[in-house]
C-alpha cells in the first residue's frame, strides 16, 4: 500500500497513519492518516467505494419526511440557523440527498432553498446564496478543498455556512463508530475548522464542539 502524497485538504506532506488494535474486516482493512498542519483524518482514496456503490448505500437510507427523529434533527439546526444567521432568504442544501428533506422544510419556513446532490439532484446551482447548509455530507467529500472552494464560490458576500458533520476524537479514533461506515473517508475537528476558516476567509460565529459548526465570510 502507497501512502498518500499529501493532504487531500491543505497540500501538507506533514501527516502520519493512525493504527488500530482491533481489525475491522468489514472496513477492508482501510488505512487512515491525520494531517499535522490542518487535523484532517482521512483515508486513501484506493479504499474509497466506487460511486456505483456509494450512491447504492445512500438508497439504503431512511432519511425521509416520515422520520420524525430526522425530522426534529433537522428542526434544531433550522432554530440555530434562525438565531445566528439573521436576515438570510436564499438557502442552498448542499448535499440534500434522494429525498431532500431540509430543503423541504427549509422552504416551509419560507426560505428560497434549492437542493443540490452529486448522485440525485446534480445540476450544479448558477446563482449564489445567503446560506449554504451542508448536513451529513462533509465526511463523505473525496476531494475536500476542491469542494469548499465550490461552496465559497456559492456564497454572497458576508454569507453564512451551516456544516453537520461529527468532529473527530483522535485520543480514542478507534472506537469511534463514526469512521465504521465505510462511505465516510474524511473526519474534521475543531482545529481543521479553525484552518478552514483562516483559509477560506470564514470566521466561526457557532460550533456546539460536538457536530454542527456555522461560519461567515468576512
Amino acid at each position: 500500500m502507497a501512502s498518500p502524497k499529501k493532504c487531500i485538504l491543505c497540500n501538507n506532506s506533514a501527516f502520519y497513519p493512525i493504527t488500530f488494535t482491533k481489525d475491522y474486516k468489514r472496513l477492508g482493512k482501510r488505512s487512515y492518516f491525520r494531517c499535522h498542519e490542518c487535523d484532517l483524518i482521512f483515508v486513501p482514496d484506493e479504499f474509497h467505494l466506487s460511486p456505483k456503490d456509494e450512491e447504492e448505500r445512500y438508497l439504503l437510507h431512511n432519511n425521509t419526511l416520515s422520520n420524525k427523529g430526522y425530522v426534529n434533527m433537522f428542526l434544531e439546526k433550522i432554530k440555530l440557523i434562525q438565531q445566528y444567521c439573521p436576515g438570510i432568504s436564499s438557502v442552498l442544501d448542499y448535499g440534500c440527498g434522494d429525498e431532500p428533506v431540509l430543503t423541504e422544510l427549509l422552504q416551509r419556513e419560507a426560505y428560497d432553498c434549492d437542493g443540490y446532490d452529486l448522485y440525485f439532484h446534480p445540476e450544479f446551482p448558477v446563482r449564489s446564496y445567503d446560506l449554504v447548509i451542508s448536513t451529513e455530507v462533509f465526511e463523505h467529500f473525496r476531494d475536500v478543498r476542491n469542494e469548499l472552494t465550490r461552496i465559497r464560490s456559492l456564497l454572497k458576500q458576508e454569507g453564512f455556512l451551516a456544516v453537520m458533520t461529527s468532529l473527530h476524537d483522535p485520543v480514542d479514533f478507534e472506537n469511534w463508530w463514526y469512521h465504521s461506515d465505510p462511505t465516510h473517508i474524511c473526519f474534521f475537528s475543531t482545529k481543521t475548522f479553525d484552518w478552514i476558516s483562516k483559509q477560506f476567509g470564514f470566521k466561526i460565529i457557532y460550533s456546539n464542539q460536538k457536530n454542527f459548526i456555522i461560519l461567515k465570510l468576512k
